[in-house]
C-alpha cells in the first residue's frame, strides 16, 4: 500500500489519455519541459510558467508569508529518487532538503515557516516526519504502525489520512484520534482505492476540515464526494454530490472558497481544476476551457491573494516540438523615403521568444535586429535609405520544448522617388501652394475694388 494520492494519480493517469502528441491550442500555456510549476489567473485564464523540470513534480506547498514553494521532485526512476526541494516563487533558489533511498514527500509548511511536516517510508512503513525548513534536524513524529498519508498542518493540528480515514493530532504528535468513521473504511471494491476519506484540509481559521470520500465504485475511477466536518468531529456534510472523481481540495485564504481537482467524470478522465463555495454553490471549472488536450492540471493551491492559483502541471506524452517561422511584408515595392512593415509568427504559438531579424540591403550590407516576440508575433517599421533590392529573414534558436526554425527569405524592391511625386521641376510644392494662395488672396482684392 502506498498514499491515497500517489494510487489514485498513476491509476488515472494510466486511463486519461491513450495517445496525444502535445498539440499547443486554445489558449496558451507555455511550454517548455513535461512538468512545470504554473500560475493561473482565475479571472482571466491567463497562465505562466514559473518553474520548469524534466522530473516529476509531485505535490507543492507555499510558505506562509508567500515567497516559498515547498516540493516534491522527483531525480531519477523509482520512489527512492523522490526528495523534497525548497525555491523562492521567482523560481530561484532550488534548494534540496532530503537525500536518502526512502520515499520522500508531501511536505507541507508550519504556521511559522519555520519547520515542515512530510512523509518518508524510511522504515516499514510510510510514516509522518519532522524537519526545521532548511532541512536540518529530521526526525520521526508519527508512526501508526501502517501506512500514513495527505498531509495538513493549521495551527496546533496536523490531520492526515490512515486506515481510509481522516485523524488529527497535536503538532508535538499528542493527542492522536479519529476526526471521521465513513461507511465501509478500509473496504476495497471495484475502484482503485478502498473506500473512505482521504486529502484532509484544515480552514484557515481551524475550524473546519474539507476532504473527499469513496462513496461508490461505480466506476473505475470512483465516485469521490468533497466533505466538511468540524475540527470538533461534529457537523459533518457533503458539498457536492457530482458523482465525479474529484478531491485534494484547498481552502481560500478567507475561508469561504475551495479550489479542488477533478480527474475524472464517469470513465473520462479530465484533470481540471474547479472552484466551489464551501455551501456548494458555484461550482466553476477553471481550465477546461483555457487548456489543450494533452495538459494535465493538478495539486493546485491559492497563491495568497485568491485571485491567482499555482498549480503542478504535465505534458502528457511529452516531446520537443518542431517550431514554423512565417514573415511576411506589406509591400513588395517602395519608394525611398518609405516605410516597410516586417511581419513574422511563430507556431506553435510561443510566447516571450528572443528571434534575430536580419535584413540584407543592396551591396550586401546587413542589418541585425534583436527582438522579442511577446505573444508569438511581432511587427517592425523599416525605413529603406538605399535604392535596390532587399531581402528579410528570420530565425529562432528554439528552446527546451521546441526545436528552432528559420523563415524563407523574402524580399522586396525599393526605387527612386519619381520627379511628378515632388511637383513641377524647379518648383518645390512649398512654392507652388504659397503662390496659389497669393493668387487667390489677390483676386479677392480685385473683387473688392470693383465692388
Amino acid at each position: 500500500m502506498v498514499s491515497s494520492l500517489r494510487i489514485r494519480e498513476f491509476f488515472v493517469l494510466g486511463l486519461l489519455l491513450l495517445v496525444f502528441t502535445p498539440v499547443v491550442s486554445g489558449g496558451y500555456v507555455p511550454y517548455r519541459e513535461e512538468y512545470g510549476i504554473y500560475k493561473l489567473d482565475i479571472e482571466t485564464g491567463e497562465t505562466q510558467l514559473v518553474y520548469s523540470s524534466p522530473q516529476e513534480i509531485t505535490n507543492i506547498d507555499l510558505s506562509p508569508d508567500g515567497t516559498k514553494f515547498a516540493l516534491c521532485m522527483y531525480h531519477g526512476d523509482g520512489y527512492e529518487y523522490s526528495e523534497i526541494y525548497t525555491m523562492n516563487i521567482d523560481s530561484t533558489g532550488l534548494t534540496r532538503l532530503t537525500d536518502n533511498t526512502g520515499w520522500d514527500l508531501y511536505p507541507n509548511w508550519s504556521p511559522d515557516g519555520s519547520e515542515f511536516v512530510f512523509l518518508s517510508w524510511r522504515d516499514s512503513s510510510l510514516d509522518i516526519y519532522k524537519m526545521n525548513s532548511d532541512g536540518s534536524n529530521q526526525r520521526l513524529l508519527y508512526d501508526s504502525g501502517g501506512h500514513d498519508a495527505d498531509l495538513d498542518w493549521v495551527g496546533d493540528h496536523i490531520v492526515f489520512t490512515r486506515d481510509s480515514q481522516i485523524w488529527m493530532m497535536n503538532s508535538d504528535g499528542s493527542d492522536v484520534h479519529q476526526l471521521t468513521d465513513p461507511p465501509n473504511a478500509g473496504v476495497w471494491g471495484d475502484s482503485v482505492l478502498p473506500f473512505g476519506d482521504y486529502d484532509p484540509r484544515i480552514s484557515p481559521d481551524g475550524s473546519l476540515v474539507v476532504f473527499e470520500r469513496l462513496v461508490d465504485d461505480m466506476t473505475e475511477h470512483g465516485n469521490y464526494e468533497l466533505f466538511i466536518i468540524g475540527i470538533d468531529g461534529e457537523g459533518e456534510h457533503n458539498i457536492t454530490g457530482t458523482g465525479w472523481t474529484q478531491g485534494i481540495a484547498q481552502w481560500s485564504s478567507t475561508g469561504e472558497e475551495l479550489i479542488y481537482l477533478v480527474s475524472a467524470m464517469g470513465e473520462e478522465g479530465r484533470y481540471d481544476i474547479f472552484k466551489i463555495n464551501v455551501d456548494g454553490s458555484g461550482v466553476t471549472d477553471l481550465t477546461s476551457e483555457h487548456y489543450p488536450p494533452g495538459f494535465i492540471a493538478h495539486h493546485p493551491i491559492y497563491a495568497g491573494d485568491d485571485s491567482n492559483v499555482y498549480f503542478v502541471g504535465q505534458w502528457w506524452n511529452w516531446a520537443v516540438l518542431d517550431s514554423t517561422l512565417t514573415c511576411s511584408l506589406s509591400k513588395s515595392t517602395a519608394t525611398l523615403g518609405d516605410f516597410i512593415i516586417i511581419s513574422s509568427e511563430v507556431q506553435p504559438e510561443i510566447h516571450g521568444i528572443e528571434a534575430k531579424i536580419t535584413i540584407t540591403e543592396p551591396e550586401s550590407s546587413k542589418t541585425i535586429d534583436t527582438v522579442i516576440f511577446e505573444d508569438g508575433t511581432y511587427q517592425l517599421t523599416y525605413i529603406p535609405e538605399k535604392v535596390g533590392e532587399y531581402s528579410v529573414q528570420v530565425e529562432w534558436e528554439g528552446d527546451l520544448g521546441h526545436h528552432g526554425s528559420t523563415s524563407a527569405a523574402v524580399g522586396f524592391t525599393v526605387e527612386e522617388r519619381l520627379p511628378s511625386d515632388e511637383g513641377i521641376p524647379g518648383y518645390p510644392v512649398t512654392a507652388l501652394l504659397l503662390g496659389l494662395a497669393m493668387y487667390l488672396v489677390s483676386r479677392r482684392h480685385s473683387y473688392q475694388r470693383k465692388k
